[in-house]
């Protein structure tokens, strides 16, 4: 349907382009829709990602090296009308393990299989997606997106910290004022970060690994999910210091999430910037919570999970330190698909999340420096995370232990001739409160870990 539309849009660009005229000898020429097509924008992206986990102890260990480019367009606007299209493709240079299992606990790989197709884990040359393909139209403050386009929110976003990122297909309007901006969508298909497929909504549960039920079972929604699509709303505004943003996701037939956030910025003397935040979000069932059956449902109707978070910070100079914190009740689990995104909260750090989490906390230092080298930055956290125990299934959905979060980041942007070009580091290390009597099948790719990154990222 989206190829169909945008055929017929470029069909209508020719009346712009090619209008009968009697008296063209009078008139100075029109361009042509060529000529107005080549007047668009090219962009190009390459990327490489090394990724390694080492686990401790005789459990196994990963490492892949991934390249890839893509190539997408951007037309000029005819009369408010504009299209876009983009595609990447991946291929492996090298890997080592990532397609085997541990042969002590029997456990696959985790992180680095998601540089390439997790559904085809044979696939190492043939990963290539179309991913952007809208039309839009754009009529004062007012904008329509219709087809394959990316969505950042603090939820559902496009989790791009792997080769390719989420896209998502619908229709979005979004109204783009002086100091409020409000963004309404309905979502009827996405394709995931870790593939190359494109998912129905209900099809798109369960992708990921799915833990386990409130009764220690593993989970069995996956395939057994009811729902026509997401439907987004969000309100963003700024004003003099203050910002502050509420989005609400209904994902229909199986659960509706609220989320908010306000953050204040203080300018101080000396370069100084004080500044405090406060978000919070709340989660309950619709009907069955995607299924009438409690075994196969994704999330059970008493399930009523609610967490906030906080954080307070200055900037200095060249300095940025911020302490943050995350709660989380114990009313049920925090329950947002991770094929959606990747949650965006004050305490979150790379490699783990807090969605599957009930009755946990969390707290989070972080620190970042613009170094005296012109254009080199670092980043800094160190966290620590209190969950529920490990057998508690109605507040631990993947049986993660409470864990200590550190880590550490490069990165170089280049200027002048090799302009967008950066390289990064990441190294994160994750390391259990409690070590006694923790088996290898709990800690594999969860604690007592390193998980090592090296990017190279060039757009243009």
């Amino acid at each position: 349907m989206i190829r169909v539309l945008l055929a017929s849009f470029l069909i209508s660009l020719s009346s712009f382009a090619f209008g009968n005229d009697d008296q063209d000898t009078l008139k100075v020429r029109k361009p042509s829709l060529k000529e107005d097509l080549k007047s668009g924008k090219f962009d190009f992206h390459f990327r490489s990602y090394m990724m390694s986990t080492v686990n401790a102890g005789d459990v196994i260990d990963y490492a892949t090296l991934a390249a890839g480019a893509g190539i997408g367009y951007t037309s000029p606007e005819w009369n408010g009308l504009q299209v876009r299209f983009n595609g990447f493709f991946t291929y492996q240079v090298f890997e080592n393990n990532i397609r085997i299992a541990d042969r002590v606990t029997g456990g696959g790989n985790r992180y680095e299989i998601l540089l390439y197709d997790m559904n085809d884990v044979a696939n190492t040359n043939k990963l290539d997606r179309l991913e952007e393909l809208y039309l839009a139209y754009r009529k004062d403050r007012v904008k329509f997106v219709l087809g394959r386009q990316k969505i950042i929110t603090p939820l559902l976003n496009d989790q791009d910290n792997r080769m390719r990122p989420n896209v998502f297909q619908g229709l979005s309007v979004t109204y783009s004022g002086l100091k409020l901006k409000t963004t309404a969508m309905w979502i009827n298909q996405v394709t995931i970060r870790g593939t190359v497929d494109w998912y129905r909504i209900d099809d798109s549960f369960g992708v990921y690994s799915f833990g386990r039920n409130p009764f220690g079972e593993p989970s069995n929604y996956k395939g057994n999910i009811r729902s026509k699509g997401i439907g987004l709303l969000g309100l963003q505004y700024h004003d003099k210091g203050l910002t502050t943003q509420f989005w609400n996701y209904t994902a229909e037939n199986v659960f509706n999430m609220s989320f908010g956030q306000a953050e204040y910025t203080i300018n101080l003397p000396k370069s100084t910037r004080l500044y405090f935040g406060l978000q919070g979000f709340h989660q309950f069932a619709i009907n069955d919570g995607g299924n009438p059956n409690n075994q196969l449902t994704y999330i059970l109707p008493g399930e009523k999970a609610s967490g906030i978070g906080a954080k307070i910070g200055m900037f200095k100079g060249n300095h940025n330190l911020s302490f943050n914190y995350l709660g989380i009740n114990d009313k049920g689990r925090f329950l947002f698909p991770r094929e959606w995104g990747r949650e965006q909260l004050f305490a979150s750090m790379p490699r783990e999340r807090y969605e599957g989490a009930g009755d946990m906390s969390a707290y989070v230092l972080k620190y970042d420096l613009v170094t005296s080298v012109d254009g080199l930055f670092a980043q800094f956290g160190a966290g620590v995370v209190n969950h529920s125990s490990m057998t508690s299934f109605t507040t631990n959905k993947y049986g993660i232990p409470s864990y200590y979060h550190f880590t550490g980041m490069l990165e170089y942007r280049f200027r002048d001739y090799f302009e967008g070009l950066n390289i990064q580091f990441l190294a994160v290390n994750k390391t259990a409160q409690d070590r006694n009597g923790l088996t290898d099948n709990l800690r594999i790719n969860r604690v007592d870990m390193w998980n090592l990154n090296f990017i190279v990222d060039y757009k243009f």
